[in-house]
């Protein structure tokens, strides 16, 4: 059974099983791009405007108490799960994102019309942009759902970021007596423990948290009331206010009004701080799981100072290898997020006049940013970080073995007769300690005294 609907281009027929209209129907023909559909958040931010809308316009005497009712039930059973598999539109689609928030004005209507008894398509009643989309344009509309979803997502990034954050201090903690070479450029340097490493680890993830948070304040302004040109065209006097309450109430963040509406919807550069604050971290990240797969490198001819967690079997051709795969894992993830900070920028500098056409692709990169170093962080911490042990035999080897230890004895002896002790030490093969005592100028008391001191309590 099929069903008519027009539009000014002409008439459709669609399926009368579906919720959506002729607006999505020829979006979702048009862009078939990547097969990359709108997510639940999404879907559940675009439909809090919704609901937030009508019961503002409802507030101020411009949408009936029915029509409003009707709307808001159905946007509840959106919220609540219902009905997702009738967002159909590719994340690549027209500018600005209008397929989209047609696809929401058309699925909520007919959902509306059917819980009051009518058929589909019967926008007499309930249409889809004079009530669902009143007081409204995609151009304030879609920009303010970016930035609910992003509150969704960036509150459990920052879940995840700040267990993370406990699990590198734990860590930290664990292993604070846990002796071993310091490395720069490589090579051996002056001693450090591998407490001291997962506490750098802790450190810099509390201030890239820092950061986000700094980020997410910008997040949180709204230009809803905005309408299309950011001059609140065909809205009721203090609707601004009403829906960002009704939005700010209903999902517990603390949205504002935005101070200037032109403003926030010409430049979208909030996007991109808080895209940055996610890049920052997965460069920070990136390097930790650097770290990680260094120091498990081996077990036979590489570093080994640590035992990580085996997840799974690591050649189809080598038996028993074991390869840090969940750090490989995270590698490429943090890889993926800085290279959306690009799309990401070239996009929001994109804007023209009075509007930023390109936030399809603004979201797009961003949200999946939050959601693969979410995703991405939790399996860092519970298949790895969790699980790491010190292999401290190995940590003891390395030191006694390390020429970086050699600094110590600059204060007493000098730098150049120590760089000629190193020097002499790797050419002969000789310890450090055998020809520091051919000197003459320490007991072995002291030498043992001063090599033993050498790292300071965290």
């Amino acid at each position: 059974m099929t069903r008519a609907e027009k539009d000014v281009l002409g008439e459709v027929e669609l399926d009368d099983n579906v919720y959506y209209g002729v607006n999505t129907i020829r979006a979702k023909n048009n862009f078939q791009i990547s097969g990359i559909v709108e997510d639940s958040d999404h879907i559940r931010a675009m439909t809090v405007v919704k609901r937030s809308a009508a019961i503002a316009n409802n507030r101020l005497k411009a949408l009936s108490d029915e029509r409003k009712d009707l709307i808001v039930k159905a946007s509840d059973e959106i919220i609540g799960g219902k009905f997702h598999d009738q967002f159909v539109i590719d994340v690549y689609q027209a500018g600005a994102g209008t397929s989209f928030n047609m696809n929401t004005n058309e699925v909520i209507a007919n959902v509306a019309l059917e819980l009051s008894g009518r058929k589909k398509g019967d926008y007499s009643f309930i249409h889809p942009n004079d009530h669902v989309n009143m007081s409204q344009s995609t151009n304030d509309a879609y920009p303010t759902m970016m930035r609910i979803s992003a509150a969704y997502k960036g509150q459990r990034y920052m879940d995840e970021l700040k267990l993370l954050i406990k699990s590198m201090e734990k860590k930290a903690e664990e292993f604070k007596n846990v002796k071993k070479p310091g490395r720069t450029h490589l090579q051996d340097a002056a001693p450090v423990t591998l407490g001291m490493e997962f506490s750098a680890y802790a450190y810099t993830l509390k201030k890239n948290l820092r950061d986000f948070e700094n980020a997410m304040e910008f997040i949180l302004e709204l230009n809803i009331g905005g309408t299309a040109t950011g001059t609140g065209i065909n809205t009721p006097d203090g609707f601004q206010k009403e829906v960002v309450s009704e939005i700010a109430g209903f999902t517990g963040f603390n949205f504002r009004p935005s101070e200037n509406l032109p403003g926030i919807m010409e430049f979208q550069s909030d996007f991109a701080r808080l895209q940055a604050a996610v890049t920052n971290n997965a460069l920070d990240i990136n390097k930790i799981a650097n770290d990680t797969r260094l120091m498990y490198s081996g077990p036979g001819t590489g570093i080994h100072e640590i035992f990580i967690p085996a997840v799974q079997q690591g050649s189809s051709i080598m038996p028993g290898k074991i390869n840090p795969s969940i750090a490989e894992a995270m590698n490429m993830i943090c890889h993926s997020v800085v290279g959306a900070q690009g799309a990401l920028n070239v996009s929001v500098q994109a804007g023209q006049f009075e509007l930023n056409v390109m936030m399809p692709n603004i979201d797009y990169e961003l949200s999946r940013s939050l959601q693969i170093m979410t995703n991405g962080m939790k399996m860092f911490r519970t298949l790895l970080i969790d699980g790491i042990g010190a292999n401290e035999e190995a940590c003891r080897e390395h030191l006694s073995k390390s020429f970086g230890s050699a600094a110590l004895l600059n204060p007493y002896l000098g730098y150049d007769t120590v760089a000629k002790i190193v020097r002499e030490a790797l050419e002969t093969h000789k310890s450090i300690k055998e020809l520091v005592m051919k000197t003459g100028k320490l007991s072995e008391e002291e030498y043992v005294k001063i090599m033993s001191g050498g790292i300071r309590k965290q």
